[in-house]
């Protein structure tokens, strides 16, 4: 996306965005052996690899804010996470596909690796069970799903990144004279 696009069009694209993946991300599970990405992790990620902006910390304080209300937990610490990943993903942003793929496949799975240690202790600082376990035990677990989730979460990184690609596509405008039907290729003419 260039850095061109209106706010209503951004707004436009992300609202509905952040409230498809927060209604996916609630939806019930069948089975616990499939992982599913979190959309909602990953939203602000991608926007803010989609674009240099600022809008990364935007969706993402948005998506930790919907993180948060969804878990029924105390304010603040999705929205940071979640703030923090979209302004490390809008620094790692430039220009080509390639890059954007190095970089995105990089930064997923360093952040994958560290929300889901960071998860582990705080699961381990406040248990909801009131059953306290090691921490060991805890990383281990974590360190064992890990390669699931990083595959989930780069299947759900490309469907965000054909959502953009679809959401941010510019239409070239064809001039048509009915009159006079000009090749406005450029280049030479064919008939001289």
């Amino acid at each position: 996306m260039r850095r061109e696009e209106t706010v209503w069009r951004r707004l436009a694209v992300y609202l509905p965005g952040l409230i498809a993946a927060a209604l996916l991300q609630a939806v019930p599970r069948s089975s616990a052996l499939i992982p599913v990405p979190d959309l909602l992790f990953l939203f602000p990620m991608m926007a803010g690899l989609w674009t240099t902006g600022y809008d990364g910390f935007a969706v993402g304080l948005a998506a930790g804010f919907l993180r948060d209300y969804m878990a029924g937990r105390g304010y603040g610490v999705g929205m940071l996470i979640g703030m923090f990943t979209g302004l490390l993903a809008g620094l790692a942003a430039r220009e080509g596909w390639r890059q954007y793929a190095i970089r995105g496949g990089m930064l997923i799975a360093a952040v994958t690796l560290f929300y889901e240690i960071l998860m582990s202790l705080f699961a381990w600082l406040w248990p909801l069970n009131g059953v306290r376990s090691s921490l060991g035990l805890y990383i281990r677990l974590t360190l064992s799903r890990y390669p699931s989730r990083l595959l989930s979460n780069l299947f759900g990184a490309l469907l965000l990144t054909g959502f953009f690609v679809l959401a941010f596509k510019h239409r070239k405008k064809r001039r048509w004279n009915r009159e006079n039907s000009v090749d406005v290729r450029g280049g030479e003419s064919l008939a001289e």
